[in-house]
């Protein structure tokens, strides 16, 4: 379909010399890409050709509309053009993983683009520094998000992808009423658009690291790493109710242990909650699916990390 000549021309033609370049024209390039470089149907000849903006991890179908055929030619094809260049070894592992985008649609995440990491890098370390004196710059924060595209897609990506990981591991029912109050808690305030505001956001940075500890141990997915799994949702669960949420514990408690514990006694001691997170969905099982799994999680620990 292509050479390294052609690519090079293309890149040329639209004046991309460099990575930043790249990220600022990277929106227009899917319909200039195929214009350039995929032969036209003759059943498109006759069709407008315009830029159009990248959409991601669309299923393919009979119903789609021109732009989702643009896109997933063009996801296609970048993805075989990086392939190469990682097989001639012009570029590294870790450059061809930030430069991919998803082969396949991800159904937690829809109507969201999944752009390729390179576009999203630093994103959330950015907004997890702003967040944790939210106080101070809430309406920064807001601005930031609001003229960042890149930015709010790395936060919704990161967070629904952390909800379906959540939802995916934990079996026990009182856990999972627990974790749906949380999530229904934090889904209202998002919806007001006071989060930042309503909840101590410093300790945001404690569960981004216990977050990224679990996603090493997702990407192993060894079964002696089981009782790990479970410190760390133990850890995840504690700052998130006593030091994020705080005023809203009460009603968790209440709905998780019947009322016995109020706000000025804290979650339970971790001695005494050894029965929580004892049933978990790990490590996954491996099935057809797991390499989507795999790409979710490799995916999803470049936004977590990567500066």
């Amino acid at each position: 379909f292509f050479n390294l000549n052609h690519l090079t021309r293309f890149f040329s033609f639209f004046q991309i010399r460099t990575l930043g370049m790249l990220r600022s024209r990277f929106e227009s390039l899917p319909g200039a890409f195929n214009n350039y470089l995929i032969p036209v149907e003759k059943n498109e000849q006759t069709k407008k050709k315009g830029i159009l903006k990248a959409t991601f991890s669309r299923k393919f179908d009979k119903s789609a509309s021109s732009k989702e055929k643009e896109a997933a030619k063009f996801a296609q094809m970048w993805n075989e053009i990086i392939s190469s260049f990682r097989e001639e070894d012009l570029i590294s592992d870790r450059e061809k993983n930030l430069l991919l985008v998803p082969y396949g649609a991800d159904p937690d995440l829809v109507d969201l683009i999944q752009w390729p990491p390179f576009l999203l890098a630093s994103k959330i370390p950015i907004a997890l520094d702003m967040a944790k004196d939210s106080k101070d710059k809430d309406r920064e924060l807001k601005k930031r998000m609001s003229t960042d595209n890149y930015m709010r897609c790395a936060i919704r990506e990161c967070y629904l992808s952390f909800k379906s990981i959540i939802n995916l591991l934990v079996l026990g029912e009182r856990e999972k009423k627990v974790i749906n109050d949380i999530f229904t808690i934090v889904d209202a305030h998002i919806a007001e658009g006071n989060l930042t505001t309503e909840f101590n956001m410093s300790a945001l940075p404690s569960l981004h690291e216990q977050f990224v500890q679990l996603i090493d141990y997702l990407l192993k997915n060894k079964k002696e790493d089981k009782d790990q799994v479970v410190i760390v949702l133990l850890n995840m669960l504690e700052v998130v109710t006593r030091d994020i949420m705080e005023d809203e514990i009460p009603t968790l408690l209440d709905s998780s242990h019947g009322g016995t514990y109020g706000k000025d006694e804290g979650m339970t001691p971790l001695d005494q909650r050894d029965t929580y997170f004892g049933e978990l969905n790990f490590p996954v099982p491996v099935t057809p699916k797991t390499e989507a799994w795999k790409e979710k999680i490799r995916r999803l620990h470049l936004l977590l990390t990567e500066k």
